[in-house]
Formats: C-alpha cells, sequence, structure tokens
C-alpha cells in the first residue's frame, strides 16, 4: 500500500556536547512507525569545538542507524540550544500583526544580552488583551553566527534543516504529550552534558526556561572527586550505573552514589529557586510534577533525592512508552530523546 509523499517520516535531529540524537517519526494507523537511534560526538575536550566535518560525520551514523537516508525522509526539524539561545515572553502595546516584527526587534534590546542585529528573531503571539492594551509575545533569539554553525553539518550532508526550533520550545512541546490536563503546570528538567534546561508552561501564565550550569558532566565530576579516579573512569562507572541491564550492583551507599547525592541535593536548592523567582511573576501550584529528561535521568536514585529536594513528584520522561512498541526502534534507554521527540513533532 503507497500512502504516498506524506507518509515518509519527519525526523527531530538534537546535536549535543555528547551525542547526536535522531528520532523520526512516519504517519500510519495508530502511532505510526518511529526510528530512533544515538552516535557518540567522541569530543576531546568540552572546551574544544568540533569541526563541521567531525558532526557531519556522526550525524550521517545517526541516519545510518535509523535506516534512514536524506532521500527518505520529507524534512527534518534541528534543535538550537546552548547558554547563546534565548527564549523569553515578553510585553508588547496592542498593535496589528504587521507591526509585531519591527517593534519586538525595538523591544528585545531590553531582553538579550547581545546586540538584536546580530541575531536571528523568531516570534509568536500568545494572546491579546484589548482592555489592557498589551500583546504578550514568546520571543526566541539566536545569534546569526550560532544558527550558521548548527548548520553547517546538514549543508555537508545535503540536508537542509526545514525548521530550527529552540530547545526549550521542543521541550515543552515533547512534554505536551503526556496527557497531563492542559490546566496543569508542565515542567521538565532536560539533562545535557554540560547544562541543563528547565522549561515551565502553564495556560494563561507567563512561559519560563532557564538554561542551569548542571549536566551529566557535573555529576561525572563530582563522583571522581569523591572517588579519585580520572574523569573517564569515573564516566565509564556512570554510564553502566545508568544502562538498561548494568552488568554491576549498584549499592546505595557506595562513594559513587552518595557522591551523586549531594550533588543531585544542590541541583535541587536551584531548581527551588528558580521556582520562587516563577512565583513572582505568575502562580504557580504548590503541589506539580517535574519531569526528567535526558541521559542523567536514567541514573539510579536521581528522581527519588530531587523529589525529597523539592518535596514534589518526580518522574522520568520517556517518550518511547508513548510512542508504543516497535521492533525496528530498541535503542538503550528513551529520556534522551525527549528532545529529538518534540522536533519530531513539529511536522510530523
Amino acid at each position: 500500500m503507497n500512502l504516498g509523499l506524506n507518509a515518509r517520516p519527519w525526523a527531530g535531529l538534537d546535536i549535543g556536547e555528547y551525542s547526536v540524537k535522531l528520532m523520526a517519526l512516519q504517519p500510519g494507523v495508530g502511532h505510526g512507525r518511529h526510528f530512533v537511534s544515538e552516535a557518540p560526538l567522541h569530543r576531546l575536550s568540552n572546551d574544544v569545538t568540533m569541526p563541521p566535518e567531525a558532526i557531519a560525520r556522526v550525524v550521517g551514523e545517526c541516519f545510518s542507524l535509523a535506516g534512514l537516508t536524506p532521500r527518505s525522509f520529507r524534512g527534518v526539524t534541528l534543535a538550537l540550544s546552548g547558554s547563546d539561545v534565548i527564549v523569553k515572553q515578553v510585553p508588547l502595546p496592542l498593535m496589528d500583526d504587521a507591526e509585531v516584527p519591527g517593534a519586538l526587534r525595538y523591544e528585545a534590546r531590553k531582553h538579550l544580552p547581545f546586540d538584536p542585529a546580530s541575531c536571528v528573531l523568531d516570534y509568536q503571539i500568545l494572546g491579546r488583551y484589548p482592555t489592557e492594551k498589551r500583546l504578550d509575545v514568546l520571543l526566541a533569539a539566536v545569534p546569526q553566527a550560532r544558527l550558521d554553525r548548527a548548520m553547517a553539518p546538514l549543508k555537508l550532508l545535503g540536508i537542509e534543516a526545514d525548521i530550527v526550533d529552540a530547545a526549550p520550545l521542543a521541550l515543552t512541546n515533547s512534554l505536551s504529550k503526556t496527557g497531563d490536563r492542559d490546566t496543569e503546570a508542565r515542567v521538565m528538567l532536560d539533562f545535557g552534558h554540560t547544562g541543563s534546561w528547565l522549561t515551565l508552561h502553564q495556560r494563561g501564565a507567563p512561559y519560563f526556561a532557564r538554561r542551569l550550569d548542571f549536566g551529566g558532566a557535573t555529576v561525572t565530576q563530582a563522583i571522581a572527586d569523591a572517588t579519585r579516579v580520572p574523569f573517564e573512569e569515573a564516566e565509564e562507572w556512570k554510564l553502566e550505573a545508568g544502562a538498561d541491564a548494568p552488568s554491576m550492583r549498584v549499592s546505595p551507599d557506595s562513594p559513587e552514589m552518595l557522591a551523586m547525592q549531594s550533588c543531585v541535593r544542590t541541583l535541587g536548592d536551584e531548581l527551588r529557586r528558580s521556582f520562587t523567582f516563577y512565583r513572582t511573576m505568575a502562580p504557580l501550584p504548590e503541589s506539580f510534577s517535574l519531569w526528567l529528561s535526558g541521559s542523567t535521568a536514567r541514573l539510579p536514585g536521581i528522581a527519588g533525592w530531587l523529589a525529597e529536594a523539592l518535596d514534589a513528584p518526580v518522574l522520568v520522561y520517556n517518550p518511547l512508552d508513548i510512542l508504543g512498541p516497535d521492533l525496528r526502534a530498541t535503542p538503550p534507554g528513551g529520556p534522551q530523546f525527549s528532545l529529538a521527540y518534540g522536533l519530531a513533532l513539529r511536522a510530523a
């Protein structure tokens, strides 16, 4: 049966600091089909920028692992992440839609840490309030040079990104599939390698996204310092502890686990400060669930430690559970594909 051009999958591509994650969604009966793959980037150091040629090879490997080629999908959404990606809700005076771009570029000077003239800006009108003579606009901004660097590996493969999405917005899109009521606060912490995104969205309230200087490398360094082993050895232990079927027994009283627990408690303090700050802008229910994503979310104990620190339910978000079983997509884990899933949803 030939379903036509639109039956081809749409790919979400997450080029992180540690690895490249790919998820492609293909329309069909039920959930349709999904294709998932991950390939490590093998950076020599967190401080070294990989050349686009090296990243292109890993992206190509990801497509091959998923059984896809540039001609086999109908489009791709690419994520932009990092400290130079800004997502912020800003108010504007009530005006016609055609006037918003010009006014927003002027208003952006108050909200961006860099010159708007050197940036690519995008926006979405969230609400019009005629009685208050106000527009609420969601602003997304990234330096043009950063966007060009992100696109370079794909161009080497002959691929054009059809959509470029800020990571916090894609994560919020991904979390919208949990089935929670629209009125509930959707809160996600997505762990990256050297930094993490905290996103908070609830209908009728300001959108909130914050980049935290905490990631998988933070946990690895804590283990290395506590056990006095090289960073690489601590990383191997961490990856094995977070595996689907670890080959070792992970004792909750081990030096490694105690180091992780202390590290996560510090993160809990930072999260509480973030929620306190948000409550200065809008009400936030005293009780809400925090969803964890990213590879670090797979570590044993992390959800429980954060739940204890925040006195709130903490759950691990796995998009593969939402998509259901698929014999063509059996990678390890699942939480690390949350961003790629949100990207693929943009046009799937």
